[in-house]
């Protein structure tokens, strides 16, 4: 599996736009499919409910403190993905070329939540203001990640260079293990006052990330199936295992960290070592997991949209506290997934029929000169990468 076009995933997420090429590695679409439910459903905890401030007693916030390690992996699978789907991209016109699919969908995305946000939110800003807020992505409020990805898709084939030029399989396990221990180590160890090791290049944990696929793109480790999931059990279980025995009228206390640390990391690559290969010879499941990978840029981009709406509806009219988790989580995880599904639909239907995708599917001369005529730039500019590039530094990688 060394083609890079066995799966047209090749960035984290993908718009709905991009065509099914006849061969695809189903297990990456699965991967991206929990990736995007993994997010969605991880907003519950961290955004719109009382998870983080309740008292943590019950089996009901044993079991949440028990699944929510698993949904913080989202992300980091989606950025495995990138390293294990780029790793042979280089830098040339028609890669960079490829960044409009997803500024495009960020662009129409941002417009559809400014004036969700103006007209139904009622908020108290000018459109011109609002307008603003794409630039410095807080149009929609979870866009901190497209402001990451435009760096890493920047960044891709000078990656690649590196990771290329170590020689060795062992040299590389090296590379990455001093990644594992500058970006996930500090998670574990600097908290509640103490900075026992060095913490400044924690922020860079994308970088560990994507190499991380890169390097099962080349050499394809397996995992026992008992002993994947027994492990992803036990790191799962550190947290609740801890506050039920040593805390007390105390919020959960996250002593195995988040997502980026020690053990999200390790329930991050152990999720991706099980699944990446599997295949599914059932048609219709087949079909329902390539259409979700596709759509996944757009179901993140307008899944803010359907949080704003259903997780108020159901505060004022059913909410008691946070044991209620059963009654919510699986009505309202469900709610927004299939509603954000269906509005990226509708999405790449319009992109379909006013023929959007053809300005980065085509990479003829015509092709560059109708983005010039869309953006309003001449046809001689050498800067139509200039927004991905000014952008991506604004605030760095979160």
């Amino acid at each position: 599996m060394n083609n890079e076009n066995e799966n047209t995933n090749l960035c984290n997420f993908e718009g709905g736009v991009q065509k099914a090429c006849q061969t695809r590695i189903l297990g990456l679409d699965v991967i991206r499919s929990l990736a995007i439910l993994f997010v969605i459903a991880g907003h519950f905890f961290v955004l719109h409910t009382p998870f983080g401030s309740t008292n943590f007693e019950g089996l009901s916030l044993f079991l949440q403190a028990g699944i929510l390690p698993l949904f913080y992996t989202g992300v980091p699978l989606f950025i495995m993905l990138t390293g294990y789907l780029n790793i042979n991209k280089v830098s040339s016109k028609k890669y960079y070329r490829g960044i409009w699919k997803v500024l495009i969908a960020y662009i129409f995305f941002s417009i559809l939540t400014i004036i969700f946000r103006k007209y139904y939110l009622h908020e108290e800003l000018s459109l011109f203001k609002l307008g603003l807020k794409i630039f410095d992505f807080s149009a929609i409020p979870y866009a901190w990640y497209i402001e990451m990805w435009i760096g890493l898709f920047l960044f891709t084939p000078f990656l690649n260079l590196l990771y290329k030029a170590i020689p060795t399989q062992q040299q590389k396990i090296v590379w990455i293990g001093i990644l594992f221990t500058m970006t996930a180590i500090p998670d574990l160890f600097n908290r509640y006052g103490f900075h026992l090791v060095p913490g400044f290049w924690q922020i860079c944990f994308p970088l560990m990330f994507f190499f991380i696929g890169s390097y099962i793109k080349e050499y394809q480790p397996k995992i026992r199936l008992l002993y994947g999931w027994g492990i992803i059990m036990i790191c799962c279980l550190i947290n609740p295992t801890f506050n039920m025995l040593f805390i007390h009228n105390h919020s959960l206390i996250q002593i195995a960290g988040g997502s980026s640390g020690v053990f999200g990391t390790i329930i991050a690559v152990i999720f991706f070592l099980l699944v990446y290969q599997r295949d599914i010879h059932v048609p219709l499941i087949r079909k329902v997991f390539t259409k979700v990978s596709l759509l996944s840029l757009d179901i993140y981009l307008c899944c803010y949209i359907f949080d704003a709406i259903y997780y108020p509806w159901f505060k004022e009219h059913y909410f008691i506290n946070q044991s209620q988790f059963g009654i919510f989580f699986f009505v309202i995880i469900p709610l927004v997934f299939i509603s954000s599904l269906i509005l990226a639909q509708v999405k790449e239907w319009l992109f379909k029929i006013f023929k959007v995708n053809l300005l980065w599917n085509n990479t003829s001369t015509s092709t560059t000169s109708s983005i010039n005529k869309v953006f309003s730039l001449p046809s001689t500019a050498n800067y139509k990468l200039l927004f991905p590039v000014i952008s991506v530094w604004r605030t760095g990688l979160y």
